[in-house]
């Protein structure tokens, strides 16, 4: 998916065969919905935008629902999660200045039209939607996921439901040391009210480039519109949402540890879980609560 690995996972006793194919079902669901979205096919509804050469495209309901909350991510990060940033991020992978090769238009938006949607934009803006989307895919699929507890992992946020008498063991990998682990989660149902849990982990470990020596990493300040320059190596955040908590690991990791406990204190955000470049572990005690 976009990239990445998924899966669904269900717990519940009941019929097993009915169960695997409902998992099934709900696989093809996300494929379908993946597929408008990715970067990673030329066909793709998302990328048949970014082609486009009008300044107002009509889109579909699912890039408009993705987009949307794009949009909202934008907001509550403080403008650090940013959907309009896939020529940064492509000038990053092939050793170019992002801030000098990068296209220059930023500015875009939603409009409502009588036969749907279309995206207004400057010229040049085009959009990744990797680092919004996954997250909200998973609470989506998770929403149609049967089951009394269901795990729903796209390629790493992760949408968790789990009714009283269960639990989801969530393992937070050490980046130092491939397969290893800083810690891990034990997720429950609080009394006899099913619950409802989001989490994801962002960092610089992953996809890295070295060109002419210098490194670089896919993560993209847009107020610099380079490479996150930050002390976070990696961030885990716990949230009510699996797409909260992709959008605020993103955000702790571009921020740093000076403003990322202020950035993160929002009401979506249940615990965060940092690494630091000196090894330290930061963790909130919303956190901690839930550490084996």
């Amino acid at each position: 998916m976009m990239g990445g690995m998924v899966s669904v996972q269900i717990l519940d006793r009941s019929d097993a065969v009915r169960l695997e194919r409902a998992a099934h079902r709900v696989l093809d669901r996300i494929e379908a919905w993946a597929g408008r979205l990715t970067r990673f096919s030329p066909d793709s509804e998302l990328m048949r935008l970014n082609a486009a050469t009008a300044s107002l495209v009509p889109i579909g309901p699912t890039l408009t629902a993705a987009l949307d909350w794009a949009r909202m991510a934008e907001g509550m990060t403080d403008g650090l999660v940013d959907a309009s940033m896939l020529d940064e991020r492509l000038a990053a992978e092939a050793g170019l200045d992002p801030a000098v090769h990068a296209r220059a238009g930023r500015r875009w938006s939603l409009r409502r039209t009588a036969r749907g949607s279309a995206v207004e934009r400057e010229p040049g803006v085009r959009f990744d939607l990797d680092g919004v989307a996954k997250g909200w895919l998973a609470d989506r699929a998770l929403a149609i996921t049967p089951g009394r507890s269901a795990l729903v992992d796209g390629d790493g946020d992760v949408a968790i439901r789990v009714a009283p008498g269960d639990s989801w063991a969530i393992g937070i990998g050490d980046p130092r040391e491939p397969g290893t682990l800083l810690g891990a989660l034990d997720l429950g149902a609080d009394g006899d009210v099913t619950r409802e849990w989001g989490i994801a982990t962002s960092g610089t470990s992953v996809h890295r480039w070295l060109h002419a020596g210098v490194e670089a990493h896919h993560l993209i300040d847009p107020r610099t519109r380079r490479p996150a320059a930050t002390d976070v190596v990696q961030a885990t955040v716990l949230a009510a949402t699996a797409r909260a908590a992709e959008i605020f690991a993103k955000t702790a990791v571009i921020a740093g540890t000076d403003r990322a406990f202020g950035l993160l204190d929002h009401p979506g955000v249940l615990g965060v879980f940092l690494l630091t470049q000196h090894g330290e572990i930061r963790a909130t005690p919303g956190m901690v609560r839930w550490l084996q």
